[in-house]
């Protein structure tokens, strides 16, 4: 069951079944994830409560929110505009709901690929955020390192590490050295670092994210991997070859812990290390 040749299918395209009875069986853990009910419970729930009831208000935020998880950008779009355009006259757009909804819609911009539109949402809940909570708080250093990840989308490295550079700042500041939101902004870091040419400091700076995301997250997660991976290229990078392939198995060590299956980020480790081997003149 799950599986995407699986005769059934749930009507949100999201769930597989091999049969009807495994359908009934897993209907319980689903229906809080199934769009396709939540859709219907929520056009009831607009005729029955009114638009601005905040059980409503809450479905389409749950909605926006599953989409967007599903990779269905544009329904998340719309679901986000949507409400938006609601919280607007009751919160004057200045409310905590609002920031999060903008800077959610923001990353479904950048997801897509509207990258001024995504820098212009994040930075609108940037300067909500702001308003909220001031100039130091964990959700202000959170936008900055979002507008840092679009600006080095568009290839605006300098403006992106400066971003990066006061998130990373401000979360030390407010949270320790110590922190997995301080490992991620360093890796964004690094990213900009080796784009720019200091292969050197990237990896450095990748090496000490590492470091941190396995004091804080444990040996076995997905950021570790992934940084591991990234510190592997890194050193392939600096023709560090024999430490790289090591980053490299430790990496798809950790994947093929915590999932059993086949995913995207083993398939990301692999293709690495096959560039690798061909580098060492390993062929088969």
């Amino acid at each position: 069951c799950g599986a995407r040749d699986a005769p059934l299918k749930c009507p949100c395209k999201a769930a597989f079944y091999c049969n009807a009875e495994c359908q009934r069986g897993s209907w319980e853990g689903h229906r809080g994830e199934c769009v396709f009910d939540l859709e219907r419970k929520l056009r009831k729930d607009r005729l029955r409560l009114g638009e601005r009831d905040s059980a409503v208000l809450g479905a389409m935020l749950l909605l926006g929110g599953l989409y967007q998880k599903q990779d269905r950008l544009g329904e998340a779009e719309e679901k986000y505009l949507e409400l938006i355009e609601i919280f607007g006259p009751m919160e004057g757009r200045g409310g905590e709901v609002v920031a999060e909804v903008t800077k959610s819609l923001g990353k479904v911009y950048q997801a897509q690929g509207k990258l001024d539109d995504a820098l212009e949402m994040l930075k609108r809940a940037l300067r909500v955020f702001r308003r909220l909570h001031g100039e130091e708080h964990v959700n202000v250093a959170h936008e900055l390192n979002s507008m840092g990840n679009v600006l080095y989308k568009k290839g605006e490295l300098d403006r992106a590490l400066a971003k990066f550079e006061q998130a990373h700042e401000m979360f030390c500041r407010l949270v320790g050295e110590d922190h997995d939101h301080v490992a991620g902004v360093l890796g964004n870091m690094a990213n900009v670092l080796s784009d720019q040419g200091r292969g050197a400091e990237a990896m450095a700076m990748r090496e000490k994210a590492v470091d941190i995301e396995r004091r804080t997250l444990g040996s076995d997660s997905d950021s570790v991997a992934s940084s591991l991976m990234n510190l592997g290229n890194s050193y392939h990078a600096q023709g560090m070859l024999e430490a790289a392939q090591g980053k490299y198995e430790e990496a798809l060590g950790v994947v093929r812990r915590i999932h059993p299956e086949r995913n995207a980020l083993e398939a990301n480790i692999l293709q690495n290390m096959g560039t690798l081997c061909s580098r060492q003149g390993k062929l088969e």
